[in-house]
C-alpha cells in the first residue's frame, strides 16, 4: 500500500506534487488547531475540576471546626428577635425615619425564599434627598441590628445639579433578614 502511494507520488509532476503536499499540510494544520482546542478545553476543565476537589477536601477536613463555629453562632441568635418579610420592612422604614430621612421607600414588594428551617426576606430600599449626617446616622442604626439585618447592596450617588445643597445624596439598599421558621 504504501509503495503503490509512494510510486503514485513520485510520478505526479512537480506542481501535482506540491499541491498533494499542500492540502496535507491544510489538513495537518486543520487537525492539529481542532486537537488543541480541544486539548485546551480538557486542561481548563482538569484545573477547574481539580480546584473545586481541593475546595471540598477543604471543606470536608473542617467540617467539625465549620459545625463548632455553627453551633456557637446559632446559640447567639435569639429566635424572636428574627424579622419577617413586613418587619424588614418596617424596620428598615423606622431606622429612616428616626434618622431623620423623609423621602424614603421601599423599591417594590420584600421577596422571600424559604430554605428548610429558615427563611430569607429581601427589601431593596431607597432614600432620596439625604444629607450626609442623617445617611450615617441611618446606616449606624442599621448596623445595630445585625445579624438580624444584613445590607446586601449599598449605592449612594449624588443628585446631579445638587451643588451646595445638603440634602442631596441618594441611597439605594437592599437588605436581608432570616426568619426562624418553625
Amino acid at each position: 500500500m504504501i509503495r503503490s502511494l509512494r510510486a503514485y507520488f513520485l510520478s505526479r509532476a512537480l506542481r501535482e506534487k506540491l499541491l498533494l503536499f499542500a492540502f496535507v499540510a491544510i489538513g495537518l494544520l486543520w487537525w492539529l488547531s481542532s486537537f488543541s482546542t480541544r486539548a485546551g478545553g480538557f486542561w481548563r476543565q482538569q484545573r477547574t475540576t481539580t480546584a473545586n476537589l481541593e475546595e471540598q477536601a477543604l471543606w470536608i477536613k473542617n467540617k467539625t471546626k465549620i459545625e463548632e463555629t455553627a453551633q456557637t453562632a446559632a446559640a447567639q441568635l435569639d429566635a424572636a428577635k428574627t424579622l419577617r418579610s413586613n418587619e424588614l420592612a418596617a424596620t428598615l422604614l423606622q431606622l429612616a425615619n428616626d434618622a431623620g430621612l423623609k423621602n424614603a421607600s421601599l423599591s417594590g414588594q420584600p421577596t422571600t425564599v424559604q430554605n428548610g428551617q429558615f427563611a430569607i426576606h429581601t427589601a431593596a430600599f431607597t432614600i432620596r434627598n439625604g444629607s450626609w449626617e442623617a445617611i450615617q446616622t441611618y446606616y449606624t442604626a442599621l448596623q445595630q441590628k445585625v445579624p438580624y439585618i444584613a445590607v446586601e447592596q449599598f449605592a449612594l450617588q449624588s443628585v446631579p445639579g445638587g451643588q451646595g445643597q445638603d440634602n442631596n445624596l441618594t441611597l439605594s439598599l437592599r437588605a436581608e433578614s432570616f426568619q426562624v421558621v418553625r
